[in-house]
């Protein structure tokens, strides 16, 4: 809470209204209905929109009212002499803030000049401290208990939201959210995954990613369709797994029936490629140092228009950050010049896919650490098959 004050203070916004779930779960302890009313020094206040003692015995914030609308949250503000002057910037979180509610804002405080305080925000969340990271951990254990419900359902017939189903089903019976959070907000997974197989695994869908998968119906056209699994398919599992908050976002790619030379040859490139471009993470290294790297890697392999995609549709991408939300600042990209702090939790994803031969994909999540970094998942690097 200092740290935003301090940031609030620096960029001269008197206060800050959180609004947004998972950053209020992040500054006051909970995700229940309410706006966290943060000033530039002083004690932080919440109101709750509904369900208010729960929230008082969730929250550590020791003042914490009831106020149903932002007109009772202003009057209350204003007895508690919390209310900036008139003409004062405003921070809120103008990315995931929906237009009703920011026009309501500007009528209930009008005279305000409204900043938007999301890229602080997401600054600060981009460290993890080490119980943010033991969350982490704790995903990716979930994590692996669906990679062994793959392993032990993958057959000849089986449709692929049938084996999405016994990974989903896995991280839920052992503790799962069940759940997978976005920052975009037209971002959302199947389940909080794809499973896609043969030619459905190079078919490239509209979804901020390149192995997309096509879907059940043009209601949601990505994530596991109907399609049955046959022997000799490649078969991409690239799924976030949520519990208690926190995400692991991981991919591995299994073979039903024993893989051909040049699908081993072609996952054995891939694996080399990804734990080289892990080598280069340090502290301050960037987003586009890494991608760049990554898919100059490809070009020496002969691989690059297979790389992150095929033709138009390649992502210029090779991972992203993650913590209470899947998709978090920044990516590991083009354009992404921003030095990597150490305690921040991001994924290496490459993958390569070659129509008529397959896709292949794997995703770690890793700690950049004072001397380099620690690779959180420690689930196997091989390609997975069942005979």
């Amino acid at each position: 809470m200092k740290e935003l004050q301090g940031k609030l203070k620096f960029h001269n916004v008197a206060a800050a209204l959180i609004m947004n779930p998972r950053d209020l779960f992040y500054y006051a302890g909970t995700a229940q209905p309410t706006n966290l009313w943060i000033s530039d020094e002083g004690n932080p206040i919440l109101f709750t929109r509904r369900a208010h003692e729960m929230t008082k015995k969730a929250t550590w914030i020791d003042q914490t009212f009831e106020a149903n609308s932002f007109k009772d949250m202003i009057s209350m503000l204003g007895e508690l002499n919390s209310m900036p002057p008139i003409g004062s910037k405003l921070g809120v979180q103008t990315d995931v803030l929906p237009t009703n509610i920011g026009l309501s804002l500007q009528k209930n405080l009008n005279g305000y000049e409204f900043i938007n305080i999301s890229k602080i925000i997401m600054q600060q969340r981009l460290i993890k401290d080490s119980f943010e990271v033991e969350s982490i951990r704790n995903s990716i254990d979930l994590w692996k208990q669906g990679h062994k419900a793959i392993l032990s359902t993958l057959k000849t017939g089986i449709t692929e939201y049938e084996l999405a189903a016994s990974m989903e089903y896995a991280a839920r019976k052992n503790g799962g959210d069940g759940v997978v959070w976005f920052r975009r907000w037209d971002g959302c997974l199947p389940g909080g995954g794809i499973v896609t197989s043969g030619p459905n695994a190079w078919e490239v869908s509209g979804h901020a990613m390149t192995v997309t998968g096509v879907g059940m119906s043009e209601s949601l056209p990505w994530g596991a369709s109907k399609r049955k699994i046959e022997n000799g398919d490649l078969v991409v599992v690239d799924y976030g797994i949520c519990k208690e908050g926190y995400h692991a976002d991981m991919a591995r790619t299994y073979c039903l029936g024993k893989p051909s030379d040049k699908q081993m040859d072609l996952w054995n490139r891939l694996v080399e490629l990804h734990l080289s471009v892990i080598d280069k993470i340090r502290p301050d290294v960037t987003g586009e140092e890494l991608y760049l790297f990554a898919e100059q890697l490809a070009k020496e392999q002969g691989l690059l228009e297979n790389f992150m995609g095929t033709g138009n549709s390649r992502g210029s991408y090779i991972g992203h950050s993650i913590g209470l939300e899947i998709d978090e600042d920044p990516v590991l990209g083009l354009g992404f010049t921003q030095p990597l702090p150490e305690g921040a939790v991001i994924t290496i994803e490459p993958k390569f896919m070659i129509p008529g031969l397959g896709s292949v994909m794997i995703e770690d999540d890793i700690l950049i650490t004072k001397s380099g970094y620690e690779i959180l998942s420690t689930l196997n690097r091989e390609l997975f098959y069942v005979d």
